[in-house]
Protein backbone atom coordinates (compact mmCIF):
# COMPACT_ATOMS: atom_id res chain seq x y z
CA UNK A 1 0.00 0.00 0.00
CA UNK A 2 1.44 3.61 -0.61
CA UNK A 3 1.80 5.90 2.05
CA UNK A 4 1.59 9.52 1.67
CA UNK A 5 4.08 12.38 1.97
CA UNK A 6 1.83 14.63 2.86
CA UNK A 7 -0.35 14.41 5.66
CA UNK A 8 -2.02 17.30 6.45
CA UNK A 9 -2.66 17.71 10.41
CA UNK A 10 -6.18 17.98 12.32
CA UNK A 11 -6.08 21.86 12.17
CA UNK A 12 -5.35 22.17 8.75
CA UNK A 13 -8.09 19.50 7.67
CA UNK A 14 -10.52 21.80 9.89
CA UNK A 15 -9.36 24.74 7.73
CA UNK A 16 -9.97 22.41 4.43
CA UNK A 17 -13.58 21.65 6.46
CA UNK A 18 -14.36 25.73 6.28
CA UNK A 19 -13.16 25.80 2.56
CA UNK A 20 -15.22 23.17 1.64
CA UNK A 21 -18.55 25.06 3.57
CA UNK A 22 -17.70 28.02 1.91
CA UNK A 23 -17.55 26.72 -1.99
CA UNK A 24 -20.44 25.20 -1.48
CA UNK A 25 -22.29 27.98 -0.06
CA UNK A 26 -21.18 29.77 -3.18
CA UNK A 27 -21.19 26.98 -5.61
CA UNK A 28 -25.05 26.48 -4.72
CA UNK A 29 -26.04 30.32 -5.20
CA UNK A 30 -24.50 29.93 -8.85
CA UNK A 31 -26.19 27.06 -9.37
CA UNK A 32 -29.15 27.47 -8.18
CA UNK A 33 -29.33 30.88 -11.29
CA UNK A 34 -28.06 27.97 -13.53
CA UNK A 35 -30.85 25.61 -12.55
CA UNK A 36 -33.27 28.23 -12.60
CA UNK A 37 -34.30 26.78 -9.36
CA UNK A 38 -33.38 25.95 -5.79
CA UNK A 39 -30.42 24.34 -5.20
CA UNK A 40 -28.72 23.70 -1.80
CA UNK A 41 -25.95 21.86 -0.93
CA UNK A 42 -24.96 19.03 2.19
CA UNK A 43 -22.33 20.23 4.71
CA UNK A 44 -19.28 18.64 2.98
CA UNK A 45 -17.46 15.56 4.22
CA UNK A 46 -13.70 16.74 4.37
CA UNK A 47 -10.97 13.72 4.12
CA UNK A 48 -7.55 13.63 2.62
CA UNK A 49 -5.38 10.28 1.59
CA UNK A 50 -3.19 9.17 -1.27
CA UNK A 51 -5.38 9.10 -4.64
CA UNK A 52 -5.74 5.23 -4.28
CA UNK A 53 -6.93 5.26 -0.81
CA UNK A 54 -9.19 8.33 -1.45
CA UNK A 55 -10.81 6.54 -4.50
CA UNK A 56 -11.15 2.96 -2.82
CA UNK A 57 -13.20 4.95 0.23
CA UNK A 58 -15.86 6.46 -2.15
CA UNK A 59 -15.92 2.99 -3.92
CA UNK A 60 -14.76 4.31 -7.31
CA UNK A 61 -14.31 1.22 -9.32
CA UNK A 62 -11.61 1.97 -11.86
CA UNK A 63 -13.41 0.98 -15.15
CA UNK A 64 -16.49 3.27 -13.83
CA UNK A 65 -17.08 5.68 -16.07
CA UNK A 66 -17.37 9.10 -14.81
CA UNK A 67 -17.95 13.13 -15.85
CA UNK A 68 -14.80 14.94 -14.89
CA UNK A 69 -13.56 18.40 -14.85
CA UNK A 70 -9.81 19.13 -14.14
CA UNK A 71 -8.41 22.32 -13.95
CA UNK A 72 -4.87 24.07 -12.76
CA UNK A 73 -4.06 27.05 -10.87
CA UNK A 74 -0.07 27.98 -10.69
CA UNK A 75 0.26 31.56 -9.58
CA UNK A 76 0.47 32.99 -6.70
CA UNK A 77 0.01 28.97 -5.23
CA UNK A 78 0.01 26.03 -7.76
CA UNK A 79 -2.78 23.44 -6.82
CA UNK A 80 -4.67 20.97 -9.25
CA UNK A 81 -8.70 20.78 -8.77
CA UNK A 82 -11.18 18.48 -10.13
CA UNK A 83 -14.64 17.72 -9.52
CA UNK A 84 -16.07 14.10 -10.59
CA UNK A 85 -19.45 13.03 -11.23
CA UNK A 86 -20.71 9.33 -11.41
CA UNK A 87 -22.50 8.30 -14.12
CA UNK A 88 -26.22 7.77 -12.69
CA UNK A 89 -25.65 11.66 -11.07
CA UNK A 90 -24.66 12.54 -14.75
CA UNK A 91 -27.89 11.43 -16.03
CA UNK A 92 -30.04 12.68 -13.35
CA UNK A 93 -28.59 16.13 -14.27
CA UNK A 94 -29.34 15.68 -17.58
CA UNK A 95 -33.17 14.27 -16.74
CA UNK A 96 -34.02 17.14 -14.73
CA UNK A 97 -32.48 19.91 -16.64
CA UNK A 98 -33.47 18.85 -20.34
CA UNK A 99 -36.25 16.42 -22.14
CA UNK A 100 -33.68 13.43 -22.18
CA UNK A 101 -35.43 10.74 -21.14
CA UNK A 102 -31.87 8.56 -21.38
CA UNK A 103 -31.11 5.90 -18.74
CA UNK A 104 -27.80 4.70 -19.13
CA UNK A 105 -24.21 5.78 -20.69
CA UNK A 106 -21.54 3.96 -22.59
CA UNK A 107 -19.40 6.98 -23.59
CA UNK A 108 -18.97 9.92 -24.94
CA UNK A 109 -20.76 9.71 -28.36
CA UNK A 110 -24.11 9.09 -26.15
CA UNK A 111 -24.24 12.66 -25.41
CA UNK A 112 -25.15 15.32 -27.45
CA UNK A 113 -22.81 18.67 -27.76
CA UNK A 114 -25.90 20.30 -25.54
CA UNK A 115 -25.77 17.75 -22.74
CA UNK A 116 -22.11 17.84 -22.75
CA UNK A 117 -22.16 21.90 -22.64
CA UNK A 118 -24.83 21.29 -19.84
CA UNK A 119 -22.46 18.97 -17.62
CA UNK A 120 -19.26 20.87 -18.08
CA UNK A 121 -21.01 23.94 -17.11
CA UNK A 122 -21.98 22.50 -13.92
CA UNK A 123 -19.06 21.36 -13.18
CA UNK A 124 -16.96 24.62 -14.20
CA UNK A 125 -19.03 26.10 -11.88
CA UNK A 126 -18.82 24.21 -8.78
CA UNK A 127 -14.34 24.44 -9.14
CA UNK A 128 -14.81 28.34 -10.17
CA UNK A 129 -16.58 28.66 -7.18
CA UNK A 130 -14.16 26.77 -4.98
CA UNK A 131 -11.27 28.60 -6.47
CA UNK A 132 -12.81 31.80 -5.33
CA UNK A 133 -13.02 30.35 -1.85
CA UNK A 134 -9.75 29.48 -1.85
CA UNK A 135 -8.99 32.86 -3.22
CA UNK A 136 -11.08 34.09 0.38
CA UNK A 137 -9.28 32.05 2.79
CA UNK A 138 -5.83 32.54 1.40
CA UNK A 139 -6.39 36.25 0.76
CA UNK A 140 -4.74 35.75 -3.00
CA UNK A 141 -6.06 36.13 -6.44
CA UNK A 142 -5.77 33.77 -8.81
CA UNK A 143 -7.49 32.26 -11.61
CA UNK A 144 -6.93 28.94 -13.95
CA UNK A 145 -5.10 29.64 -16.71
CA UNK A 146 -7.28 27.27 -18.75
CA UNK A 147 -11.11 26.95 -18.19
CA UNK A 148 -11.80 23.27 -16.79
CA UNK A 149 -12.50 20.97 -19.83
CA UNK A 150 -15.38 18.85 -18.93
CA UNK A 151 -14.35 14.75 -20.27
CA UNK A 152 -16.47 11.59 -20.23
CA UNK A 153 -14.38 8.48 -19.51
CA UNK A 154 -13.02 5.57 -17.12
CA UNK A 155 -11.87 6.75 -13.64
CA UNK A 156 -9.00 5.40 -13.68
CA UNK A 157 -8.27 7.33 -17.34
CA UNK A 158 -9.55 10.65 -15.04
CA UNK A 159 -7.39 10.49 -12.31
CA UNK A 160 -4.34 9.44 -14.50
CA UNK A 161 -4.93 12.52 -16.50
CA UNK A 162 -5.38 14.62 -13.53
CA UNK A 163 -1.60 13.73 -12.77
CA UNK A 164 -2.08 13.36 -9.32
CA UNK A 165 1.42 12.52 -7.17
CA UNK A 166 0.01 9.15 -5.98
CA UNK A 167 2.28 9.69 -3.14
CA UNK A 168 1.07 13.12 -1.62
CA UNK A 169 -2.61 13.56 0.00
CA UNK A 170 -5.08 14.62 -2.32
CA UNK A 171 -7.92 16.30 -0.09
CA UNK A 172 -11.40 15.05 -1.15
CA UNK A 173 -14.42 17.55 -0.76
CA UNK A 174 -17.73 15.62 -1.09
CA UNK A 175 -20.89 17.11 -1.16
CA UNK A 176 -24.99 16.71 -1.97
CA UNK A 177 -26.81 19.19 -4.15
CA UNK A 178 -30.46 19.37 -3.65
CA UNK A 179 -33.39 20.15 -5.33
CA UNK A 180 -36.71 19.55 -4.75
CA UNK A 181 -36.93 16.54 -7.33
CA UNK A 182 -33.50 14.77 -7.00
CA UNK A 183 -30.09 14.42 -4.99
CA UNK A 184 -27.48 14.78 -6.80
CA UNK A 185 -23.43 13.46 -5.27
CA UNK A 186 -20.26 15.46 -6.32
CA UNK A 187 -16.61 14.85 -5.42
CA UNK A 188 -14.06 17.44 -5.40
CA UNK A 189 -10.15 16.91 -5.55
CA UNK A 190 -7.57 19.75 -4.53
CA UNK A 191 -4.05 18.47 -4.54
CA UNK A 192 -1.90 21.30 -3.39
CA UNK A 193 1.87 21.45 -5.40
CA UNK A 194 4.93 20.30 -2.89
CA UNK A 195 6.17 23.99 -3.30
CA UNK A 196 3.35 25.27 -2.24
CA UNK A 197 2.07 23.64 0.80
CA UNK A 198 4.16 25.99 3.23
CA UNK A 199 2.26 29.35 1.98
CA UNK A 200 -1.22 27.42 2.51
CA UNK A 201 -0.12 26.04 5.78
CA UNK A 202 1.14 29.84 6.68
CA UNK A 203 -2.12 31.61 4.79
CA UNK A 204 -4.65 29.24 7.17
CA UNK A 205 -3.34 29.54 10.54
CA UNK A 206 -2.23 33.80 9.39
Amino acid sequence: MTTSEEVFTEAEMEAFKELGNVGAGHAAIALTKLFSKEVDMSVPFIRSGTPLKISNEINLDENELVGFSLTEVTEPLKYRLSVLFKKEVIISVLQLLSSTSKTNIKNENDLTDMQKSLVQEIGSTIVLRYIAALNKMLKIESMPELAPKFKLMKSVEALAEASYDVKRDLILIQLDLFTDEAKFECHLFIQPHPDSVEEYRKAFFQ
